[in-house]
């Protein structure tokens, strides 16, 4: 629902005399959010946000109280490489409250540019155009932010909202929104946080829940300060820097000594530290010549981001299985524990990947992908419009 022009905002106000002081108050607002970005739909007061999104307003007081059982769905996955701790904790919304939070990603946050050397979470973003910053790298530092959502507190989402202009309450509104509060054992909570009004006090300050709609965009904004001073560092040394989500890589395509690499590690580790993230150290590597430099998966030694040997053996193997009369697409999915459909998504999730990559490799996989014999139905039922079958 976009919002009215401030002709039109202040004619209605007139007309249900709305006193000039407050109209006035209201039209600054509208501006000194509009400045941000024109085509960010401002929002005045929680009522507001209300109207505009249709959501019951108890609904969403209570929710911003944490007064109300949210009703958050967890599922646990089991981390590859383990930190603090050997589980990730998806936090799914309610329908209610993901409606809420896809508002904000759809007319507030999607407008909002992060900072240059983010390569995730936003529109046109790829790992492959991250890998592009570091051609002919032969010296290779990666970190990895340990619980990456998690170390953004609903302090700082707030200060995110604020600093786009909409009013302080509102800001603290959204971010509680965006947040949930749980109690993450001894010595993991913040501080109690007092809120702006009574209503709002709460023992636990929350944290982003990923899985939630705003997460990815709303950790991306509060990194922008530490994106700026990890961009600086990288350049006052003669490195290059990008950030794809909890992923961190600085290379360099000219000779280093293995010291240097080590004071980058640590001046990186300090600065990740100060913001308030910690730096996952099992995941914290240094590469150079005579090993295998990857980022995002993909090798980065050439003047292009190169799939691996592995990554195609893989897809090569799934081909063979796939197109040989001995067995097929039904036999391979057996032998895979799976259904055709699957295994059919599944092997084309590859290929579109290695695509992206290596465009040549990609369009001889897909012509023999297709060549093989799947089952005689529409393709729509593979999430195809027309893949030649």
């Amino acid at each position: 629902m976009p919002a009215p022009s401030p002709q039109r905002y202040r004619s209605g106000g007139l007309r249900q005399a709305v006193a000039k002081v407050t109209l006035d108050n209201a039209l600054t607002a509208f501006a000194r959010i509009r400045e941000t970005d024109p085509r960010i739909t401002p929002v005045l007061t929680l009522r507001h946000f209300s109207v505009v999104t249709g959501l019951p307003y108890l609904f969403l007081r209570r929710t911003v109280a944490r007064r109300a059982h949210i009703g958050y769905r967890f599922v646990y996955l089991r981390k590859r490489i383990p930190g603090r701790s050997s589980m990730r904790m998806i936090s799914i919304p309610p329908p209610s409250l993901a409606a809420a939070q896809r508002w904000l990603v759809d007319n507030v946050l999607r407008y909002v540019e992060p900072h240059p050397a983010s390569f995730a979470f936003h529109p046109d973003s790829s790992p492959v155009l991250a890998s592009e910053q570091h051609p002919n790298t032969q010296w290779l530092l990666k970190v990895d932010i340990e619980d990456f959502f998690h170390s953004v507190s609903e302090g700082r989402v707030s200060a995110i909202f604020s600093k786009l202009g909409f009013p302080k309450l509102l800001a603290f509104e959204f971010a509680r929104l965006c947040t949930i509060g749980l109690d993450r054992g001894p010595g993991r909570n913040p501080a109690p946080h007092p809120g702006p009004i009574t209503l709002y006090e709460s023992n636990i300050e929350g944290f982003l829940p990923q899985g939630a709609p705003t997460s990815p965009m709303l950790a991306n904004l509060a990194m922008v300060r530490t994106d700026t001073l990890l961009s600086a560092l990288a350049d006052a040394r003669g490195f290059r820097y990008s950030r794809y989500a909890d992923d961190l890589a600085f290379s360099s395509d000219k000779p280093r000594t293995i010291a240097e690499m080590h004071s980058l590690r640590r001046e990186v580790c300090r600065i990740l530290n100060d913001a308030g993230f910690r730096p996952n150290r099992r995941k914290t590597v240094i590469r150079g010549p005579g090993t295998r430099r990857v980022i995002l998966g993909l090798l980065v030694d050439g003047p292009t981001p190169r799939l691996s040997r592995e990554f195609k053996d893989n897809i090569r193997l799934h081909l063979y299985y796939l197109t040989s009369p001995d067995h097929g697409p039904a036999k391979h999915a057996l032998a895979r524990k799976t259904g055709t459909s699957s295994l059919y998504h599944h092997v084309r999730g590859l290929i579109a990947w290695a695509t992206q990559v290596e465009p040549a490799f990609g369009a001889a996989a897909l012509i023999t992908f297709r060549s093989a014999p799947w089952p005689l139905i529409q393709p729509q039922e593979f999430g195809e419009e027309d893949d030649g079958f």
